[in-house]
């Protein structure tokens, strides 16, 4: 029941952003709200259980693509910046927005894998310029500016979202251009 109490907290995060209430994940269910709060204590206790499954979702990914000896350095790094859970959560712009502002205590776990999650990228910069597949660089710096930009499209979640773009798409564009840069092909 755990599991479809949060896969409906998640339905209806997707319909009404954070904004949705116990009464409205009971009636989803067709269940009563005590059934609810037999298995959490609160809203925010679901929030938490849908953050912590996510991020241990992108963690597991991270882990196959690491270990995938199909793919080489550059597939590694390119699909490792772009690892997102399947749970909707960090598919909208808007609900990490509205989650940074209403439950900071929440948003304090995605921050700390957005920015402690990078020995993997670490790994695979140093592999890289082993290699000579990827350009000697600073590595603390890149993940300073991915970190940056991954948060100024968070922020600015309305012109993202007004261009028509998911946040997968915006967040594929900002790893093609940090990795492939602006230059054309020669």
């Amino acid at each position: 029941m755990k599991e479809r109490i949060a896969q409906a907290a998640a339905e209806e995060m997707a319909r009404r952003g954070l904004k949705f209430s116990i009464r409205e994940i009971a009636a989803s269910l067709g269940a009563s709200t005590k059934t609810i709060y037999q298995h959490f204590e609160s809203k925010e206790q679901i929030l938490g259980y849908i953050l912590e499954r996510a991020v241990d979702e992108m963690r597991e990914s991270e882990r196959k693509i690491m270990n995938d000896g199909t793919l080489s350095v550059q597939h590694k790094l390119r699909q490792a910046l772009l690892v997102l859970p399947n749970a909707f959560v960090f598919h909208d712009i808007r609900i990490l927005h509205e989650l940074k502002q209403r439950y900071p205590e929440h948003w304090r776990t995605v921050d700390a894998y957005v920015n402690q999650s990078w020995d993997q990228i670490r790994l695979l910069f140093e592999e890289g310029a082993t290699d000579g597949v990827i350009r000697q660089v600073d590595v603390e710096l890149f993940i300073q500016v991915y970190v940056g930009a991954f948060y100024r499209i968070m922020e600015d979640s309305g012109s993202v979202s007004r261009k028509g773009y998911s946040f997968e798409q915006a967040l594929e564009g900002m790893v093609d251009l940090l990795l492939e840069g602006v230059w054309g092909r020669e």
